[in-house]
């Protein structure tokens, strides 16, 4: 995938009072030309704030010009698709909004219509220890950050992004593998963090779980831990136990029985009348449900055949309503009929014998229907009485089911009569076993309890282990795709097109630069830059300090040229002021933009922008000037050479 390019159009501020600044861009190199405080780097601050800040305006530029303007409007356009981009700070509820060709939105939406504007992928990075942190996508600002070199501080590359975030952005530019890597190395911390956690809940889980089991339980069985084995042979010995008690109550029960007995012995007699008259209960019951449901069955066939009466009626309306009616014109043409065209007992539209005209035919399906309706009426009278025998039936089954319950109640009174007798003389013992059944029940209980709760370890470690075999699994696409990543070549790519610019500083003076090759070693956790086998920073005093930075912008710019990176070609570089004092420049910043007007001459980067700010440009070819006067700070357009 390759970024569409960027450019910037032209830039709108509306003041309050007085009439609105503007700014043109062309395409190739923009040079913004003006003295110390005649405001370039707060035109660059406010592009910058127009494209997706998320600060407030007072703290991206500051509060003078913050209340001065109400509005910056930027005119970009993404492979030539002009789009209007806005902040509007002083309107109601919108400082926090970007509004997109009219649309507010917010700064997240922003950098996603970015992207996609540009067809550079969305991707995941972690934000910080990809353990421990929070996975983000890599936002539109962050890669713009290595687009827009702000005027302070040039103490690094991006100042104040995290190395890790650097390194994503920059290799996120180069299309590298790196979206497949960061892809399936995020799903691989999601899992690991994913599993460390099920783990860790596990060990507390059965933590938790032995002692809270061997505080409850206190089985001579469980005395170190709690086992499956020792849930099994505890229940065992405690469902033993549980049985000789019940052998024994029901010994007790039985010589109880025979006690009463011998003092009642018309209790079994009552028994077995009471089971008598539960079963005729029974009996009755289902009967007359059975009845009911014939009578229902019988009253809704009534029902249907009282409709069918009804349907007989109205035929016989229809029938005297149309019998008179004649037919005036042709069904076919609608042509008016002659009269008399056939016989007088013949249908004068088609010629044939008129069933209306045969008095014998209407006779006899007049007796036919008189027939079927005095049929159905006595069908439905003989079916009302059988219903009304039903219903009476009904009702004796209810009497008889009356008189069955009073009995029951009196034999069960008689049976409670006698259980009453037999509580009383109840042996003490009896009560000592339920005490000691309850408890081996509840006893058993709780061991169900606990082996429940050892299942759910063992589901747990079957989810651990499936889940580790997805760990394996995504490790080994991590490595894989990790070792997609050659950064060595990328890392040769990043100083081949730094050192390019450093021979074009060269070009035509010599000993413009004199400090060795630039060297690149960049991964997914950082870059860094060497100068003469040594870090950079220990040799970057003065001028080179800041033309190592710009030899990266412009190593980035470069990727344009190919056509198969995700950088949009577009480049804001505000020169710190120091860089125009510096003695050993000669107070001419031009040998420093001459490589980026080189570069942007070639054919392929005929699309790509570049807007730099400074105060020593003088007499530079092919490039568009813009100055700014110090007391005005108002646009002062020329242009040399300036490219369409």
């Amino acid at each position: 995938m390759t970024a569409k390019s960027l450019r910037i159009k032209s830039a709108t501020r509306f003041p309050r009072e007085d009439a609105q600044d503007s700014l043109e861009f062309a395409n190739g190199v923009n040079l913004i030309v003006g003295d110390l405080n005649a405001g370039k780097t707060k035109w660059l601050q406010m592009l910058d704030y127009a494209l997706g800040d998320r600060g407030t305006a007072d703290s991206a530029f500051n509060m003078e010009l913050a209340q001065k303007y109400d509005t910056v409007a930027v005119k970009i356009a993404i492979d030539g698709a002009e789009h209007s981009i806005e902040r509007r700070w002083k309107e109601k509820n919108a400082k926090t909004k970007v509004f997109v060709d009219g649309a507010a939105i917010t700064p997240d939406e922003f950098s996603v219509f970015m992207l996609e504007s540009l067809n550079i992928p969305r991707i995941e990075r972690p934000s910080g220890d990809p353990y421990e942190r929070e996975w983000i996508e890599l936002s539109w600002r962050e890669l713009f950050r290595h687009m827009y070199k702000w005027e302070i501080p040039w103490g690094g590359f991006v100042e104040k992004q995290p190395p890790a975030t650097r390194s994503a952005c920059i290799l996120h530019f180069l299309q590298s593998a790196q979206q497949g890597f960061l892809e399936s190395f995020g799903e691989l911390v999601r899992k690991r963090k994913e599993l460390a956690r099920l783990k860790a809940q596990r060990e507390l889980f059965a933590e938790v779980l032995q002692d809270v089991a061997l505080e409850m339980s206190r089985h001579r069985e469980m005395t170190v831990a709690v086992t499956p084995e020792s849930i099994e042979v505890t229940r065992k010995r405690l469902t033993n136990q549980a049985a000789q008690i019940d052998i024994r109550r029901n010994e007790i029960l039985s010589n109880q029985d025979q006690d009463q007995r011998g003092k009642n012995p018309e209790f079994d007699a009552v028994r077995r009348r009471l089971g008598i008259l539960y079963q005729r209960q029974g009996e009755i019951d289902r009967e007359q449900n059975e009845g009911m449901k014939r009578q229902a069955d019988l009253e809704a066939y009534i029902s249907s055949l009282r409709t069918e009466l009804s349907r007989f009626e109205r035929i016989k309306v229809g029938a005297a309503a149309f019998a008179d009616l004649k037919v005036t014109h042709c069904p076919a043409c609608d042509q008016e009929l002659k009269p008399q065209r056939f016989a007088p007992e013949l249908c004068q539209v088609c010629g044939q014998q008129h069933m209306a005209h045969d008095s014998d035919g209407h006779q006899k399906a007049t007796i036919r229907v008189e027939f079927e309706e005095r049929q159905i009426r006595e069908e439905i009278a003989e079916l009302e009485e059988l219903v009304e025998g039903m219903s009476q039936s009904n009702r004796e089954f209810s009497d008889r089911m009356a008189e069955v319950e009073r009995e029951i109640l009196r034999e069960s009174e008689l049976i409670e009569r006698a259980r009453t007798l037999a509580e009383r003389a109840i042996p003490p013992e009896l009560a000592i076993i339920d005490t000691e059944r309850g408890k081996i029940d509840s006893e058993l209980e709780q061991l169900d309890r606990i082996a429940q709760s050892l299942q759910r370890r063992t589901e747990m470690n079957a989810g651990i282990s499936a889940l580790e075999e997805e760990v394996a699994l995504l490790e080994a696409e991590a490595a894989k795709n990790r070792a997609g990543v050659n950064f060595d070549d990328l890392s040769s790519l990043l100083s081949d097109r730094m050192n390019d610019y450093l021979n074009a500083l060269n070009t035509d003076v010599l000993a413009q630069w004199q400090f060795g090759r630039i060297k690149v070693k960049l991964d997914d956790r950082d870059m860094r830059v060497e100068l003469g086998n040594e870090d950079w920073t220990k040799k970057a005093g003065g001028s080179v300090l800041y033309i190592v930075q710009i030899a990266y912008h412009y190593a980035l710019l470069s990727l344009t040229k190919s056509g198969n990176y995700n950088y949009p070609g577009f480049l804001i570089i505000d020169f710190p002021p120091q860089l125009a004092s510096a003695k050993d420049l000669g107070g001419s910043e031009n040998y420093l933009i001459e490589p980026f007007v080189s570069l942007c001459s070639d054919p392929a980067m005929s699309n790509a922008q570049v807007i730099i700010a400074g105060r020593a440009f003088n007499n530079l070819q092919g490039v568009n000037v813009i100055r700014l006067g110090k007391d005005v700070k108002e646009l002062q357009g020329e242009s040399s050479a300036p490219r369409a």
